[in-house]
């Protein structure tokens, strides 16, 4: 990916979720973005929330997406098939939500959206 994209992912994101930054460890490496304030919809908390997406093989595969472990419903639990994975050095919590994703339909905004339907499902 050339800097041109990877710039524009960012800004993209920023503008769509309240702030990103290019966290990637490389400029070689995969894009890495974490977005500063994820809107979570009730009974998730704390929302806003971080989270990070990685972008490799974008467009033709969708983006990884962590959410910031410290995410619980109501009763303190985290999402359902969810477990702490380590990224870049930090703690994150990866979830399974499956979605179909043809590669170069979306844009980064899209699929964002996508990975948050997991939390308006699971209550």
């Amino acid at each position: 990916m050339d800097s041109a994209t990877r710039a524009a992912i960012v800004a993209e994101l920023s503008a769509a979720f309240g702030g990103a930054r290019d966290v990637s460890s490389a400029p070689d490496q995969p894009l890495c973005v974490e977005l500063n304030a994820i809107r979570v919809p009730p009974p998730w908390r704390p929302s806003p929330a971080k989270a990070l997406m990685c972008f490799e093989g974008w467009p033709d595969r969708r983006p990884g997406f962590w959410i910031a472990p410290e995410v619980v419903n109501d009763a303190g639990q985290p999402p359902q098939s969810s477990g702490d994975a380590y990224v870049l050095g930090g703690r994150w919590r990866a979830f399974s939500f499956q979605f179909p994703w043809n590669g170069g339909s979306g844009t980064p905004t899209r699929v964002v959206q996508l990975w948050l339907t997991r939390f308006r499902l699971a209550q």
